[in-house]
């Protein structure tokens, strides 16, 4: 199954190679993400692996055509994630008032200046999957934030936490938005866990 999706895709997207995909993560996420790809046709995609530190770049930018990496960039997750703020997301949630993060597929949409302090240039998410349906409700956004900057991390050895938001550092966050504005795809995972179906979207 997986040698036909990977066929598959190389039919539909000549030159594209999964090699970039699939060493950046284990096997049975890279290939939920490529079922999820099959319609897409914007110029890039990101993944955003959960199971990584919050110190660890784990925003991976990719080019759609040809699978590549183009950047890997640091970004938060929820206070309701990590309670104990050792810089790992235990747990997902899309309840309102969680301030957790969600799993699933989301796609990029308005791009807005935020009127809350040190967020500036945003971009709002639509959750795509059963897992994240409440992120417009939630305010769930893309944003930045000083808590991600790497001087703030090298002192407290640990990001900051969101209320659910991707947040980055201001320069990463002009570079996330400048490729995935307009409609893109962005793949919240955990990669520990063995099945990726949350990422399935809704119909």
């Amino acid at each position: 199954m997986r040698k036909l999706l990977i066929i598959s895709l190389l039919i539909i997207c000549p030159g594209a190679s999964a090699d970039d995909l699939q060493r950046l993560l284990p096997a049975h996420t890279a290939q939920a993400v490529l079922e999820q790809l099959h319609d897409d046709r914007h110029a890039h995609f990101a993944v955003v692996d959960y199971a990584r530190h919050s110190s660890q770049p784990r925003l991976l930018l990719f080019e759609r055509d040809d699978l590549h990496l183009v950047a890997s960039y640091r970004v938060a997750h929820g206070r309701g994630s990590d309670p104990d703020h050792d810089g790992y997301a235990d747990s997902f949630s899309d309840a309102e008032g969680s301030r957790a993060s969600s799993l699933g597929a989301f796609r990029t949409t308005q791009v807005y200046q935020s009127e809350e302090p040190g967020h500036g240039l945003s971009m709002r998410l639509l959750g795509l999957s059963a897992s994240n349906a409440n992120a417009e409700r939630r305010a769930i956004v893309l944003h930045a934030k000083d808590y991600m900057e790497e001087d703030f991390i090298r002192r407290h050895g640990v990001a900051g936490r969101s209320h659910g938001c991707l947040v980055l550092a201001a320069a990463d966050r002009d570079a996330v938005i400048a490729a995935l504005r307009g409609g893109a795809l962005i793949f919240a995972v955990d990669s520990r866990q063995q099945s990726q179906r949350y990422l399935s979207q809704r119909k």
